[in-house]
Order: C-alpha cells, then sequence, then structure tokens
C-alpha cells in the first residue's frame, strides 16, 4: 500500500472548558503555550470554530456522532449516547483501528466502554466537587500531586504509553480527556504560580451587568456567589486558570514528544480541540451555563496532517459537527451517511481558508427542556446543578453579528466586531432591525434542518434511514428485537 493510501494513526488531545483565546496561537499575549502554538504552527488552526453546546456531554457527542443537540437531544452534563448510533470511533474500530480512551469519557454510555476501548482508564473528576477547598466557583489552589483527584498526569503517562506500545502496520485511535482547566482552578506547581495576579486585569464589565442581560446570568452570578468575589480573587482565579491553560500545554507536548520518540509522528493526524469554553469572570461570572458568548462557545481547534497537507490558518465559521468527518477523511476511513456535517478536508488540502470558505452562519444550541428558574437559587452553588436547569436557547452567528434566542429569557444580538465582549445587548435597537430579522429567520431556517443531510436519494444507502426515525430509537428496537431472538447484537452493528 503506498504511503498516501494508508490509514492515519488519530491522535486526539482535548482539555476541559479551555477558552480559544487563552492560547499563544488565537492571540493571547502572556499565556505562553509554546508546544501548542508549535502545533499549529506545523499544522492547521481553525479561527472560528464553535461547539454545538457551551456543556460537556453534548457537545461531546455531537463531536464524535457529527449531530446536533436538537436531533441528539442529549441536553445534560453526563449525558451519553448508544455506540449503536453512526459515530467516529465506531468508524475507525470498525476500519481496523485499535483504540485507546484516557480521562473523562462523557461520551458513551458506560456500560459499554470496555467493548469500545481495547486500552481504557476512564476518571472523570466533575467539578472537583468533593475537593475541601473547592466550595465558590471561582476558588484557586494549588493541587498536590499525589492527591486522588490529581489524574492528568496519570492518563498522560498512560497515553504515552498506549503509543508506544503499539505495532506498525495497524493504525490506532488513542483519545486524551483531561481534566484541566476546568474549575476548580487548580494544577500542580510550579504551573498554578506561574502568573501574578497582580498583574492580571479584571474582565472588562466584571462588576457592571451588561446592558439587557437574560436573567440566568444575573441568577447564576448570585447563586454562585460569583459577584461577592473579591478583586483579589477574581485576580486568582484567572492567575490559576492561565497556570492550568500551561499545565495543559506541557502535558500536550509530552504525549506529542513520546508520539515522535515512537517513530509514529510521521503516520499519525494530531487534532486539539476543547469542548467549550469558560466565563472566567466575564459577564461577572465563572463556570458554564447555557448562554452563548464567545468565551464559551468559541473553540480552539489544530489539526496537524502527519503528510503536511494541512497549513495555515482557516478564517471561516466552523460547527463542531464538522470535525468527525474531516478527520474520518483525513484518515482514509469510510464518513457514515448519517453525519450532518461538513468536512473541510479537500479545502485544507487546496489551502482554501478564506472567511468565504467557511459556513454562512454557525448555529450553537444549549439548555435543558425545562422553564429557566425565576430567581436566584438561596443556597449557594459552585457549579450549575439543578435547579439551576436553564431553559433551552440557540445562537447564530454570521460571524459579524450574533443572536441569541431563549424559550424564556431575554434574547440578545451583539455585534461582534464593535462589541467583541458582548457587553451591549442591541436586541431592541432599530438600527440592526434588518440583521435582528435575517438572522431570526435563518435561525429558524437551520433549527428546522438541524438533521438534514445532503444527500438527495428515495433509499436511504445505509441502516435505518434518520430521516425519519431517531438513530439511538432505531439502535435500541433493533438490539430489544435481537435480544428477543436470542441472537448476538454487538455494539458495532447498524442493521439494514
Amino acid at each position: 500500500m503506498a504511503v498516501g493510501e494508508r490509514p492515519l494513526n488519530l491522535l486526539i488531545l482535548c482539555p476541559d472548558q479551555l477558552r480559544a483565546d487563552y492560547l499563544g496561537c488565537y492571540g493571547h499575549p502572556r499565556i505562553g503555550t509554546a508546544r501548542l502554538d508549535a502545533l499549529a504552527a506545523e499544522g492547521a488552526l481553525l479561527e472560528r470554530a464553535y461547539c454545538a453546546a457551551p456543556l460537556c456531554g453534548p457537545s461531546r457527542i455531537s463531536f464524535v456522532t457529527s449531530t446536533r443537540l436538537s436531533e441528539h437531544n442529549h441536553r445534560n452534563y453526563g449525558s451519553t449516547v448508544d455506540f449503536g448510533v453512526p459515530n467516529l470511533v465506531r468508524s475507525l474500530k470498525e476500519a481496523g483501528y485499535r483504540t485507546g480512551m484516557f480521562g473523562k469519557n462523557h461520551c458513551f454510555q458506560q456500560d459499554q466502554l470496555p467493548e469500545i476501548w481495547d486500552e481504557l482508564d476512564e476518571v472523570c473528576q466533575g467539578n472537583y466537587d468533593a475537593h475541601p477547598l473547592y466550595r465558590r466557583s471561582f476558588d484557586a489552589f494549588p493541587m498536590d500531586p499525589d492527591s486522588a483527584f490529581a489524574s492528568d498526569a496519570r492518563i498522560t503517562r498512560e497515553a504515552s504509553g498506549f503509543i508506544g506500545r503499539q505495532e506498525a502496520g495497524r493504525p490506532w485511535l488513542c483519545w486524551v480527556n483531561w481534566q484541566s482547566p476546568h474549575p476548580a482552578f487548580t494544577c500542580p506547581e510550579p504551573f498554578f504560580s506561574l502568573f501574578d495576579p497582580g498583574q492580571i486585569a479584571l474582565p472588562e464589565g466584571y462588576r457592571t451587568p451588561a446592558r439587557g442581560e437574560p436573567r440566568r446570568v444575573r441568577n447564576w452570578r448570585i447563586s454562585s456567589r460569583a459577584q461577592e468575589a473579591s478583586g483579589d480573587e477574581v485576580r486568582r482565579a484567572i492567575a490559576a486558570y492561565m497556570g492550568q491553560v500551561r499545565w495543559v500545554d506541557h502535558l500536550a507536548g509530552q504525549i506529542l514528544d513520546a508520539l515522535a520518540a515512537s517513530g509514529q509522528e510521521g503516520s499519525t493526524l494530531a487534532v486539539f480541540l476543547a469542548d467549550h469554553g469558560e466565563l472566567l469572570g466575564d459577564h461577572g461570572c465563572f463556570h458554564k451555563i447555557p448562554v452563548f458568548y464567545d468565551c464559551l462557545t468559541r473553540i480552539p481547534v489544530i489539526l496537524r496532517h502527519p503528510e503536511g497537507l494541512y497549513r495555515g490558518r482557516f478564517r471561516g465559521l466552523v460547527e463542531e459537527v464538522d470535525l468527525a468527518p474531516t478527520l474520518l477523511e483525513a484518515c482514509r476511513a469510510p464518513v457514515p451517511a448519517a453525519f450532518t456535517g461538513e468536512s473541510l478536508h479537500e479545502r485544507l488540502v487546496s489551502r482554501r481558508l478564506d472567511a468565504a470558505d467557511g459556513r454562512p452562519t454557525a448555529l450553537v444550541e444549549a439548555g435543558i427542556k425545562a422553564p429557566t428558574w425565576p430567581e436566584p437559587w438561596p443556597e449557594p452553588q459552585k457549579a450549575p446543578f439543578p435547579p439551576h436547569s436553564f431553559g433551552p436557547g440557540a445562537m447564530i452567528t454570521d460571524g459579524r453579528y450574533k443572536l441569541s434566542v431563549y424559550y424564556d429569557d431575554t434574547p440578545e444580538l451583539y455585534d461582534l466586531e464593535a462589541d467583541p465582549r458582548e457587553l451591549e445587548n442591541r436586541f431592541e435597537d432599530r438600527a440592526l432591525e434588518e440583521v435582528r430579522e435575517r438572522l431570526t429567520l435563518e435561525m429558524c431556517r437551520r433549527m428546522l434542518g438541524a438533521g438534514v443531510r445532503a444527500r438527495l436519494t428515495p433509499v436511504w444507502p445505509e441502516g435505518p434511514d434518520p430521516r425519519d426515525t431517531p438513530m439511538e430509537t432505531a439502535v435500541l428496537r433493533e438490539r430489544l428485537r435481537r435480544r428477543g431472538e436470542g441472537s448476538e447484537c454487538p455494539l458495532t452493528f447498524w442493521c439494514s
């Protein structure tokens, strides 16, 4: 088999809750993420990539299945999807890949994990909820490297070992899901103390709420006690988050070094992406809630192709659902017909990187199907657990303007050019009436078509037709049917 025809190995490096604007290659002036900046210089960086949802489980399910939130309908933190639904990992497994996953799952059903992954260390620290030093959403403290909560270094070693043990001739997938830089704001020394809080500026508008903000933002600011934070506490949290980002950069470098030492760098597609961002003091809040500010929804995505086929900065709009088809096409593996995303592979290879080469709009969704709680919860919360269920909402952006609409909360419209911090809600501004109407109509169209596939065919080419039956429903029905007949029902089936 010629070099250009061999399947590529796939290395996915995924931190939790990493803002795009906190990497050097995305413009942060002080962060010093040398390893990730080098990875971007050797590959392609997606400047305007948006997550499917600013929440862990829903975002990762959209990534792996290339379906949007309103189709897969998994809406909360710990949501998981049946592996029988067409997805990135299943496609590679069926193509003969060895698979290893290290870190948090937030994706597939827990009881299916041992059959999915050939090597597995599934560990999720949540919000460090049981840690005695994590009491408020903005708490920051150094992590004892010997603590049971310190899992990032361990899974990095395990992933590096997995890569080093792979035999030539059989492709592999290694997926690393770090806890950092998720709250609490903690990491080991010396990274925790790398940045002086005294040199950190308070986020613009931290003490002055944005005009026309949704009530969910106010409620969360109060319930999470963020409005009680002193200036020093806010600066300490931001400095600690920066240390966490440098910790992730360090860990990513260790795995990339292990890849190079194994001699497989020339046959491995390396991908770095986050599931969503972090408020980090923007809008007077920390952590994440179902709102759509760029600090939460714009994600870093870096792709290094081993044959040097990807280079430069892709300036167009990209949705998270576009990533799985891109990776499968790059790895020379079949792309399921059920995927809804658009592969960027040919555009990256041919260096079509302008804004016009991306999507006309990007759609993001969030929120559980329940009313938004009317007032702040009287008991302090350090993470947005129930009853802060936050009613559903959706956002659409054309790159210049951003419209956010909620089932039962204040709509928002921002001019991202004039107001990149999204502090002036112009939804009622008559000067933007045409923009509001245009984006409202486009949002309606996009939401109605959230599950539409591009294929024009009266007969679906593979498995149950996702155009008229939810895929997970079809999987469960077939699983029950086969069990009733006493026949085997492998996880990887997508039955015709």
